[in-house]
């Protein structure tokens, strides 16, 4: 039996097509293919404005610049999330405050979150965690003076529930920045995009992304007569998106509807197969879910996911929480990383192999082998 890997990106001849073509016409950087996926991507999620960048961490920390984070500040992050967007807060100079999890499940407390803001919070920045939305309700009586950020990374194509939209319009939240990386359900390879419907909050991170420039490069480069002229009026950074990684992202958007009904199937393959089976806890199967990941509950987690290798299934788990990483301990004290419902969360949850590429023999082998895995931990328990 073959092994089994986590992830797979899901790249056809269209996708190949439009990369070679975009590297035969010869303009690589952001041009016209990175402003025709910037209005593609606004369009399905009905955002006014998107924002192509070279990374969802990047993209948070444009937004987090923006939006005047720096030093004095705070920005309440979940402890059960991915390290980059809240490292971002702190190299701008940011407190990072962490907010547990609900109990028993992966989103970020609303309670938690509400008790730790204070005067010098700026930003409030909660995950849509796995491809299931976050109760963007819950945070939208945020004081006047906190912005609400959402971390979207794995929440493409997902409907929030709380205010029957996409993931990405805005109706709640100030910005939301999604990744494009190898694993996500839409790649460009590495890749972001950040969806804002405040229009001056856009522009300013169009000058941000690239140098603090006032005219972008493509605008440059195309204009014979004064192309050279520009003027920086911010201090920017470097985060554009190429138009190779646009080109892709378009035929992956065009695909993204097809490519989410796999995972769909492949979802409720596992919901149907393992229902009954004992020592495991499935995902709801909640409306609206990307199914970016699939995570289960299980005792014994650590030797459950080597003896899973050892039959050529890779699986992974999502997240280590922050309060665990070793700079995050270093840079917090004890009581700024008291998560006890994230870390007891972590130390039961896996994430099982999702990916459009899947087949139905490869989702039967993960089955199979899930079963079998639970039978020897549960024997070898008994037999003690």
């Amino acid at each position: 039996m073959a092994n089994l890997p986590f992830a797979l990106p899901d790249i056809g001849k269209d996708e190949i097509a439009a990369v070679s073509a975009c590297l035969d016409s010869g303009w690589l950087t952001s041009g016209r293919k990175v402003q025709e996926f910037e209005a593609a991507f606004a369009s399905f999620v009905g955002a006014r404005h998107a924002i192509a960048v070279n990374s969802a961490t990047t993209g948070a920390l444009l937004v987090l610049d923006a939006l005047g984070v720096g030093r004095g500040t705070e920005v309440i992050v979940p402890a059960y999330t991915f390290s980059g967007p809240a490292m971002m807060a702190h190299r701008l100079g940011a407190k990072v405050v962490l907010a547990d999890c609900e109990p028993g499940g992966y989103q970020v407390s609303s309670e938690d979150v509400h008790r730790k803001i204070t005067e010098r919070t700026r930003v409030v920045m909660p995950t849509h965690f796995g491809g299931l939305a976050y109760n963007m309700d819950a945070l939208s009586d945020l004081p006047s003076h906190v912005a609400l950020v959402d971390d979207a990374a794995h929440a493409l194509p997902t409907l929030d529930w709380s205010t029957n939209s996409m993931v990405g319009e805005g109706r709640v939240s100030t910005a939301t920045f999604f990744s494009f990386y190898a694993t996500k359900c839409l790649t460009t390879g590495e890749g972001g995009m950040v969806t804002t419907n405040d229009g001056d909050l856009a522009a300013r991170l169009r000058k941000l992304r690239l140098h603090g420039f006032d005219r972008q490069a493509f605008d440059r480069y195309t204009n014979l007569r004064t192309g050279w002229k520009y003027d920086v009026v911010a201090p920017g950074w470097k985060a554009n998106m190429t138009d190779v990684a646009a080109a892709l992202g378009l035929v992956q958007l065009d695909r993204l509807h097809e490519m989410h009904a796999r995972r769909i199937r492949i979802a409720e393959r596992y919901q149907a197969a393992l229902a009954d089976v004992p020592g495991i806890t499935l995902p709801s199967e909640d409306y609206g879910h990307a199914w970016h990941l699939y995570p289960v509950q299980v005792a014994q987690r650590d030797l459950f996911v080597s003896r899973m290798g050892e039959k050529g299934v890779q699986c992974s788990v999502h997240f280590i929480p922050l309060s665990l990483h070793s700079y995050w301990r270093y840079l917090l004290p004890p009581a700024d990383r008291d998560c006890p419902q994230a870390e007891a969360i972590y130390r039961l949850s896996l994430s099982l192999p999702i990916y459009s590429r899947m087949t139905e023999a490869d989702a039967e082998q993960v089955v199979a082998a899930v079963r079998e895995t639970l039978r020897e931990i549960d024997g070898a328990a008994g037999a003690e």
